[in-house]
């Protein structure tokens, strides 16, 4: 395999920086490799239609959820699903079986007030691209979480995609448009949290793309993952959770794993629901194969990644997968559906949000 193709296949799960005895900085060597044009990943339309969409406002969104709905209840997918093998629905086939089923997003709660009085601290939710139309949910009951324990919650206008997306892609210039766009949409705001682990890992490297901390020191809030802050809240440890009496999984995503390094944190916080079994998935150490956007532009490579998670899966007999990335949960979902998996797949903050006692 040559230079080119193996970045091209490289998923940036940085697995080979946690073993490396030389503590290689692979994913800042991938960038500058990007920034240098010393590699470019071939583009597909497809592909560039998922960045287009990554950067689309409300009206875009909108647009889209009232589209996919339309294409769920009108017999479409059964009938693309005979005709896979044509050319175009085989070049869109990798994007359409990602798609929730059904697809019935939440409307994003825009600002909470805590009950607490007074507010222990107003913070900022990042709400990204992909997630903002897939993820609604999981943004919701982080949002429900945090005003519990003290947390006015806001969702800015005009933020937008974290830049990982354009990363992986090798728009770099992209990605640095998405970092000033949300720079300045987040102006003031001292704590911003997220709650996927891929956008979380690329905006805490906000730093290295804009230079020396020192040239900006009032520019960078803080990125924090929401389960790093709620397992960091005396008043989280003092909430209840309703009993559960089922079997959950915890898929460790690469970027939390490799890049955050807060794997534990699904297992601690979800141990307050009381009568939950819960276990890891088998090799969380390797990668599902998502890859950001690897299992749309290579689902030659990604599928057969992803579908050795989901025969684990399927034999260890669980009724929930939790999991912190949503691309990971996006990819898995559609594996699990294919294998006849009827449990759920979702955010831990979600199980959280749906076992609080009010």
């Amino acid at each position: 395999m040559n230079e080119q193709a193996a970045l091209a296949s490289c998923t940036l799960c940085q697995a080979c920086e946690t073993l490396c005895p030389s503590k290689m900085a692979f994913a800042e060597l991938y960038r500058q490799a990007l920034e240098g044009d010393h590699f470019k990943p071939s583009k597909s339309l497809l592909v560039s239609w998922i960045l287009a969409l990554a950067m689309g406002g409300e009206t875009t969104r909108r647009r889209l959820n009232h589209s996919i709905r339309i294409y769920q209840r009108s017999g479409l997918p059964r009938l693309f699903a005979l005709l896979a093998k044509l050319p175009f629905l085989k070049s869109i086939q990798p994007l359409l079986v990602l798609l929730p089923t059904p697809h019935d997003p939440q409307p994003i709660v825009g600002f909470a007030q805590t009950r607490v009085d007074p507010p222990l601290r107003e913070v900022i939710l990042f709400t990204g691209c992909i997630a903002s139309l897939f993820d609604t949910r999981t943004h919701n009951a982080t949002t429900t979480l945090l005003s519990r324990i003290g947390c006015d919650v806001t969702v800015v206008e005009n933020q937008t995609c974290c830049g990982a997306a354009y990363a992986h892609n090798g728009e770099m210039s992209q990605a640095k448009v998405c970092l000033e766009q949300n720079l300045t949409a987040f102006t003031n705001s001292s704590t911003v949290i997220y709650n996927s682990s891929g956008c979380g890992a690329f905006l805490n490297d906000y730093p290295a793309l804009m230079g020396c901390w020192e040239k900006i020191p009032d520019e960078i809030p803080s990125f924090l993952d929401v389960l790093d802050y709620l397992d960091q809240s005396d008043l989280f440890h003092e909430l209840q959770f309703n009993p559960l009496q089922t079997q959950v999984v915890v898929h460790e995503p690469c970027s939390q794993r490799n890049a955050l390094k807060n794997q534990t944190l699904a297992y601690r916080l979800l141990a307050k629901i009381p009568g939950l079994k819960i276990t890891s998935l088998t090799d969380n150490q390797i990668c599902c194969g998502a890859g950001g956007t690897k299992m749309v532009t290579q689902p030659e490579l990604a599928n057969p990644m992803r579908d050795e998670k989901v025969a684990a899966l399927t034999l260890g007999g669980a009724d929930i997968l939790v999991t912190t990335n949503l691309t990971c949960a996006l990819h898995l979902a559609s594996g699990a559906r294919d294998a006849g998996f009827k449990g759920q797949v979702m955010h831990p903050v979600q199980l959280l949000a749906q076992q609080l006692i009010d």
